[in-house]
């Protein structure tokens, strides 16, 4: 079975810079925004850079820190364990290494399983492990054979292959409920992977209604196994679900649980939760512990965030240059986020030579990603004119964009330091709300109760 599944954000960016990082639900929140003694006008300048933004799930199936493979030598282990075991398989012999799925040598391993298989025909790990090397070979439909094998003789893990063939289509028609009754079998032979397909499933209405309390009761079972992507979705809808109680405390502690458990995910929402103090209190030195583990597995959203401490002189000797450095390491793995501090970087003239067009591009790059302060400082730009004509209907688009995408600066801009927005600007947002029906007060820029109102009825709402 393999060890990776499609990735799925619930929120706007990846995570430390959730962005993911991301993608979306706010969770490492912007610093306050510094007004320019030298600005005629008072306007507020955006955040200093953007914070790792909202926390994600993770795209792998169990998140291991580094891609385990076969150990060395064997010592009476047999081959087709040293070469085949899976980590998702409880069954497995546990003192020998797992081996990740994409570490695995489908040839070598097929060869070793079959050996095993023939000669001990009753060790049902073996057909499993053979299914396992077959479908690395990619040999689908053979795999599948061995893995209804093994579950129709009662092997746990082979019953969630079986519902992973089914939820991917490999090796037989794509076919979601089949998947989940597969899914629900395994589960209930103790499977933490399908506890977690489970959650899934109900997490994103695939094949069933989107039930949040179901995906949480599924993800704790499947967290409590051992399953650390589990954990760390689990601490995902505590912290962001609208349908069952936030409980950013215990969010806290299941993505510690993740990190701790090896998940490079995890790791970073939990340095987002220690760099805030959100759930408890602020550990800036855990938190760039985390992130520095999380980023030597190459996760872009804890280079995003470690970036974001050296670049701030968080916790760390400040060091703009090496922060500038893991930014653009960031963007390129795909972090929004880190193309917005490049932005700020190119606005402020502090890790780069200051020029208002690279940064608009620079934003406007992470906003298409769909960073939720690259649409704030987009905004801005067309607010003020930097860098290109001054529209104040485009840049109330902007910021409805970043208010709908649950960004906590924009909203706290628009109630605490709407003034020092132009006019022009606040009456074009008064104006899209009252095209959207969801204001009915006068268009004339007055940031009153009604208005706040109206904007917190679209803030968070996609």
């Amino acid at each position: 079975m393999t060890s990776k599944r499609r990735t799925r954000l619930r929120s706007s960016a990846p995570l430390a810079g959730m962005l993911p990082l991301g993608i979306l639900l706010i969770c490492a929140l912007p610093a306050p925004a510094q007004t320019d003694p030298n600005a005629t006008t008072g306007y507020a300048k955006p955040p200093q850079m953007a914070p790792p933004a909202a926390n994600t799930r993770d795209g792998a199936s169990i998140g291991t820190v580094e891609t385990a493979r076969p150990a060395a030598g064997n010592g009476g282990i047999n081959p087709c364990d040293r070469l085949a075991a899976d980590p998702l398989d409880h069954d497995r012999v546990k003192d020998v290494t797992a081996v990740e799925f994409d570490a695995l040598d489908g040839a070598e391993a097929l060869s070793a399983c079959a050996a095993a298989s023939t000669e001990k025909p009753n060790i049902l790990r073996f057909i499993y492990q053979s299914a396992r090397a077959r479908e690395k070979q990619k040999d689908y439909g053979a795999a599948l054979d061995l893995y209804r094998k093994a579950a129709g003789r009662g092997y746990p893990a082979a019953f969630a292959a079986i519902g992973y063939a089914y939820d991917n289509g490999e090796g037989v028609a794509q076919d979601e409920m089949e998947a989940m009754r597969w899914y629900l079998d395994a589960a209930q032979r103790n499977n933490a992977f399908a506890m977690f397909n489970l959650g899934y499933f109900y997490d994103s209405g695939r094949g069933v209604p989107e039930d949040d309390a179901a995906a949480l009761g599924w993800y704790i079972k499947g967290a409590t196994s051992g399953n650390a992507r589990a954990m760390n979705d689990a601490g995902f809808l505590l912290e962001t679900s609208s349908t069952v109680p936030r409980d950013l405390r215990e969010a806290r502690r299941w993505y510690l649980r993740a990190a701790e458990a090896g998940n490079a995910v995890g790791m970073t929402n939990a340095a987002n939760f220690l760099l805030n103090g959100t759930g408890g209190p602020v550990d800036t030195a855990q938190a760039l512990a985390w992130y520095r583990k999380a980023a030597d597995t190459g996760n872009a959203d804890a280079i995003n965030g470690l970036g974001y401490m050296i670049y701030s002189g968080i916790g760390v000797d400040k060091d703009v240059t090496e922060g500038m450095r893991l930014y653009r390491q960031a963007a390129d793995g795909g972090n929004a986020t880190a193309l917005t501090n490049i932005g700020y970087a190119y606005e402020t003239g502090e890790g780069e030579t200051k020029n208002l067009g690279q940064a608009m591009d620079f934003y406007r790059r992470a906003a298409e990603a769909g960073d939720s302060i690259a649409f704030n400082n987009v905004a801005n730009f067309y607010d003020k004119g930097l860098s290109v004509n001054a529209d104040p209907a485009l840049a109330a688009e902007w910021m409805e964009k970043a208010l709908r995408a649950g960004a906590t600066f924009s909203r706290d801009q628009m109630r605490d330091n709407s003034g020092n927005w132009s006019l022009s600007f606040r009456k074009a947002l008064q104006q899209r709300l009252s095209v959207q029906k969801l204001y009915s007060g006068p268009i004339d820029g007055g940031f009153g109760p009604q208005t706040q109102a109206a904007i917190d009825g679209i803030f968070g709402v996609r």
